[in-house]
């Protein structure tokens, strides 16, 4: 019965780890399509600095959606 503690905590995990990886890849996202209904307005005070946030981001969302999913098939096979 304690190993069900890790148990918790691996799947709070592995969802936490999802979210975030969602909300990064979201906010990546909006700073990379702002300019198309704000007139070309910059977010962060350079066009670069925004294309280079908003890439930086959505690679990192992606990654942590990738971790997640391997996390939780590894935790499906283990049973």
């Amino acid at each position: 019965m304690w190993w069900s503690i890790f148990v918790v905590v691996s799947n709070a995990r592995w969802i936490t780890t999802l979210v975030l990886g969602v909300i990064m890849f979201a906010i990546g996202l909006f700073v990379a399509l702002r300019p198309l209904w704000s007139h070309n307005a910059v977010f962060l005070g350079a066009r670069w600095l925004d294309l280079t946030f908003a890439m930086v981001f959505m690679l990192r969302g992606v990654i942590n959606v990738r971790t997640a999913r391997a996390r939780r098939e590894r935790a499906l096979a283990q049973g």
